[in-house]
């Protein structure tokens, strides 16, 4: 008997134990998200004040731990008070709340979240905001392109021919009858539609796959697919993106 509470003390002993230390398959805790190579290499970059590659540290945590919100909340952290991308940081605070509701920097985190917000509308506003050339930038190409394909209908249609004047009859000397109204002229045909034009991004400083994919609201994985060919880790300022 003495020997059977003896065992059943070991097991319980040994339940607790794993309870306390996360040994249970699934329940990594972000103590263990922070032994990550990469996160460990990317908080000692921020400590060296070299953001951009500490980005790409994060990143790669991130890749290896789809899970790991505190990766993501370093790089909401980043975006927002270093690179000032606030969409990049509001989509990477977002993952961080996602994936751990009861954050103890859950208050902190929303707060941030907001002031982003507000940081991206007065962005929007300004002028000279990235953001709102690259609207202008699009519509002079849609323009330009309409232009174009007017000129190119107006070249190919066939032009239309001044209706004859009618003749006059006159049934006495010096007494003309009233002239006939000329027909009315062929109307012209209607221009085809423009052709849906591609939307695409041009890479600027400092971004990536996930900075330009939560600026359009869609899905890195989305992103990646329509361009099979471009290798996230090696974006190129002024390279060119399909968004999809």
């Amino acid at each position: 008997m003495n020997r059977l509470s003896a065992m059943v003390k070991c097991a319980g002993l040994i339940f607790i134990v794993s309870c306390l230390s996360g040994c249970f398959p699934g329940n990594e805790s972000h103590v263990d998200e922070e032994k990550d190579p990469h996160f460990l290499r990317g908080r000692a970059l921020v400590s060296s004040q070299d953001y951009k590659k500490a980005v790409d540290e994060y990143e790669q945590a991130v890749e290896a731990n789809p899970r790991s919100a505190s990766a993501h909340l370093e790089l909401g952290w980043i975006y927002d008070e270093k690179i000032k991308d606030y969409a990049a940081a509001i989509y990477h605070y977002q993952k961080h709340l996602a994936l751990r509701p009861d954050s103890e920097r859950l208050a902190d985190v929303k707060d941030r979240i907001r002031g982003c917000k507000r940081a991206l509308a007065e962005t929007e506003l300004q002028p000279n905001s990235p953001s709102l050339q690259q609207k202008i930038q699009r519509l002079s190409e849609d323009n330009a392109l309409l232009k174009q394909q007017v000129e190119t209908f107006r070249a190919q249609s066939p032009g239309v021919p001044a209706a004859a004047p009618a003749p006059v009859r006159v049934e006495a000397p010096h007494v003309a009858q009233p002239v006939a109204a000329p027909a009315p002229p062929p109307q012209p045909v209607a221009a085809a539609p423009a052709p849906p034009k591609p939307r695409v991004h041009i890479i600027k400083e400092r971004e990536t796959l996930s900075s330009i994919a939560a600026q359009y609201s869609i899905k890195v994985s989305a992103l990646e697919s329509a361009n099979p060919k471009v290798d996230p880790k090696r974006l190129r300022v002024g390279q060119s993106l399909n968004l999809p």
